[in-house]
């Protein structure tokens, strides 16, 4: 998936954008003011739903130090893992069910990048029917 694929229309892009947000916010230690920046741009994607918003946190997510990538991706894995997990336990209070995973993710040795740990939501769902 690229981001021609991503609909900033769609309420779990937009639900992904802002587990990855969330997680940014969380960083700490070096580079920590600079994930803030990212979170912030990211929220604006939020708020305006703009391609050139996207666009914009997509370049400032890709800045960051590749360690510090991997690590919001992996934390927003599992922050997606979560909701999931909540979703399934309110029964059908939120209004999508969660999918059968697909499996995807970053090739061996890429560093994460924006559309990567946006896609990773996706990955190590539980199993739940359709």
């Amino acid at each position: 998936m690229d981001a021609d694929d991503l609909s900033l229309d769609d309420n779990r892009t937009i639900q992904a954008i802002g587990i990855l947000a969330d997680v940014l916010d969380g960083v700490e230690g070096p580079g920590g003011l600079d994930t803030v920046l990212v979170s912030k741009a990211l929220r604006q994607v939020i708020a305006t739903k703009s391609q050139p918003a996207f666009e914009f946190a997509s370049r400032a997510f890709n800045t960051l130090d590749p360690a510090v990538r991997r690590q919001v991706a992996d934390h927003a894995d599992e922050a997606a893992h979560h909701s999931v997990e909540l979703r399934g336990r309110v029964g059908g209070f939120l209004s999508t069910a969660p999918k059968k995973p697909v499996p995807q993710g970053p090739v061996v040795g890429q560093q994460p990048n924006f559309i990567t740990a946006l896609n990773l939501r996706s990955r190590r769902r539980p199993n739940s029917p359709s």
